[in-house]
């Protein structure tokens, strides 16, 4: 009696999963394809597409100047036009701005916490800053203190409006500079003149009168504008009538 071999019988899967495999194969890789490349997308920055000059606009900072603390809405907008005149401006308009913005900060006080906070320094020729921040905080700033104890600091000066009367080209502004080895030498730096008027917020409380009008020299150091002396025009008409 021979045995007879049993026959296996292998059955092809219907077409149709075949079909349906390939399909979520298919599906599953490129879910994953879409995701590898989302998270590389967010891995790279977005190219940055804004001008220099419009960027600059919109921050309180440009190339060579930078807003001081607490800036007023006075204080922002004359800042962005610094900005603008820094990006695209003449050297009047440049040295007209720098002399503006000054004002703003030096002669408000709402937004300065004590005398040791001197505004506008930033916008002063820096071999004279020091002295000068010195210089403030003993004569104009000696009483800040005691006014914000006194009336608070929201009841202080800020300066709410600014009119430039003349802008014009000066002789060159001679600073003598002393060296280490006690010899002097002079620097002679180009030069505008501005003069400018100001007003003052009602908000304050104080009866003293202070500084309304103002001459500036500003001088063209290096690759910017700086203040290097200014006076008030009450002192100025004062010399003007005894020198006359």
């Amino acid at each position: 009696m021979t045995d007879k071999k049993k026959k296996t019988v292998r059955r092809k899967p219907p077409v149709i999963l075949i079909v349906l495999m390939l399909v979520t194969c298919i599906a599953v890789s490129a879910a994953v394809i879409v995701n590898i490349f989302g998270i590389l997308r967010t891995q790279e920055p977005e190219p940055d597409t804004v001008p220099a000059a419009e960027k600059n606009s919109r921050s309180m900072r440009n190339d060579y100047y930078e807003i001081g603390n607490n800036p007023t809405d006075l204080e922002k907008e004359e800042f962005q036009k610094l900005t603008d005149a820094v990006n695209s401006g003449t050297d009047a308009e440049k040295a007209e701005a720098c002399a503006r913005n000054f004002v703003a900060d030096h002669f408000t006080w709402t937004n300065k916490d004590g005398n040791y906070e001197i505004g506008g320094i930033q916008y002063v020729y820096g071999e004279k800053a020091s002295g000068f921040e010195t210089w403030s905080r003993h004569n104009f700033y000696d009483d800040l203190d005691l006014y914000i104890t006194q009336y608070g600091r929201d009841k202080l000066i800020e300066v709410a409006s600014i009119t430039t009367t003349s802008v014009k080209e000066a002789p060159d502004f001679v600073y003598e500079r002393w060296l280490d080895t006690g010899v002097s030498e002079n620097i002679s730096f180009k030069c505008y003149e501005v003069n400018l008027a100001w007003t003052y917020a009602d908000n304050c409380t104080i009866t003293e009168q202070f500084p309304n009008e103002g001459r500036f020299f500003v001088i063209y150091n290096t690759v910017r504008y700086e203040i290097a002396e200014f006076y008030d025009m009450d002192s100025i008409r004062e010399w003007e009538a005894q020198n006359s």
